[in-house]
């Protein structure tokens, strides 16, 4: 006779363990990130000249960013997107939807900021305009309306395809 063979244990199924650095976020970012963004445009600067006069200055205040906020809280401005964005595989829902909240209020206070700073002169308008353009995807609206003779709609307009041989054909609509 020969002997049964043995039963193997079964094996556990392997841990699965989440890959990178864990997360550095924290629940109090977002009260700190809109309280960052409030600040005013401007500051105030008292001084005395030599009789002892007091001088009152009005002096730009520091333009709030996210690369700053980052920075201050050891982190990237990538990073602050990412938790903004973030959003759990199993239900889809945001990680952190109390910061997608702030992350959005602070770049409207970003925004507040900086209209209000150039009006009240805290800011430089080129500055102002660079930063509309470039941090805040503010664009110039160029609108151009195309009519016909005495302006009356287009009539009898030819449409050429050209190859890039410099072949084509033309087509009347």
């Amino acid at each position: 006779m020969s002997a049964a063979p043995k039963k193997r244990k079964a094996e556990p199924a392997p841990v699965k363990r989440k890959v990178g650095r864990p997360t550095v976020y924290k629940d109090e970012f977002p009260d700190m990130m809109i309280e960052y963004f409030s600040q005013s445009p401007t500051r105030e600067v008292t001084t005395y000249d030599k009789h002892g006069n007091e001088h009152t200055q009005t002096l730009p205040g520091v333009f709030p960013t996210l690369a700053r906020f980052a920075t201050n809280i050891g982190v990237t401005k990538d990073t602050l997107h990412d938790w903004a964005t973030a959003k759990d595989i199993q239900t889809g829902y945001l990680k952190h939807p109390e910061f997608s909240c702030a992350y959005k209020k602070a770049k409207d206070l970003q925004e507040a900021n900086l209209i209000e700073g150039t009006i009240g002169n805290a800011y430089n308008s080129t500055f102002a305009i660079f930063t509309a353009k470039n941090v805040l995807g503010w664009r110039d609206k160029i609108e151009q309306e195309i009519t016909g003779k005495d302006g009356g709609p287009l009539m009898g307009i030819q449409v050429s395809f050209v190859n890039a041989d410099g072949t084509g054909s033309d087509t009347e609509h």
